[in-house]
């Protein structure tokens, strides 16, 4: 009898345990909305520009904004269960960039997500399970 409840006991203790590593990890993820995240990996190799690619996403207004090399980037986005998301009506500003084929394909890449997965400080943009494009939590945050 001693024996089962010793038993019982560490089971719980472990499950106990268990969960609340998991709930800690949860906790360090950033949140999708009112982050600031900056694109750190893009076609599978490590993005460095001079000026961030940046993303916010607004909590309350379906609304996304951002910047490129150097335009404003902007449109609408809808999420749905399972980390889907939808990003549509995506538009820029018009100043001509030294790199403005870059900033166009980033545009066009914006338009093709349909679901992102956050873990840690990192958002991952993905298209049919095929990672698009990472970015990394700065940190602001927005208020």
């Amino acid at each position: 009898m001693k024996t089962a409840r010793l038993i019982l006991a560490i089971a719980l203790a472990v499950s106990v345990t268990a969960c609340c590593s998991c709930r800690k990890g949860k906790k360090n993820a950033k949140p999708l909305t009112e982050t600031t995240w900056a694109m750190v990996e893009w076609e599978g190799q490590p993005f460095k520009a001079d000026n961030n690619y940046t993303l916010v996403f607004s909590k309350e207004k379906g609304r996304f904004g951002g910047r490129g090399d150097c335009n404003s980037i902007m449109g609408n986005y809808t999420l749905s269960d399972n980390g889907k998301i939808k990003i549509e009506s995506v538009a820029s500003t018009r100043a001509m960039c030294a790199n403005q084929a870059q900033e166009d394909k980033f545009i066009k890449e914006l338009d093709r997500v349909d679901s992102y997965r956050i873990d840690g400080d990192l958002l991952m943009l993905m298209h049919d399970g095929e990672m698009l494009m990472v970015m990394q939590a700065q940190d602001t945050t927005m208020k």
